[in-house]
């Protein structure tokens, strides 16, 4: 889906991803895509609805990644 690759490219590139190790990335992301998805729905709304990466949506993406970084270190630590 089009909102999955605007969400990897987007994590990977804004350096979302410097604090983890290699090993943790791939499932970063995926855990990512499931909390974008059960938490921000209206990022994948925006998405399909405007086919345009919205301001609206990269600060629901940008909160997204925050939320579930803070969860993620947070597990992987215990």
């Amino acid at each position: 889906m089009v909102e999955e690759q605007i969400m990897t490219i987007y994590t990977g590139t804004k350096g979302c991803l410097n604090s983890l190790e290699i090993g943790q990335v791939r499932k970063f992301l995926v855990e990512l895509c499931t909390y974008l998805k059960t938490n921000k729905p209206q990022f994948q709304e925006i998405i399909s609805s405007t086919k345009t990466f919205t301001e609206e949506a990269e600060a629901l993406l940008k909160e997204a990644i925050q939320e579930q970084m803070d969860r993620f270190l947070l597990h992987e630590q215990a």
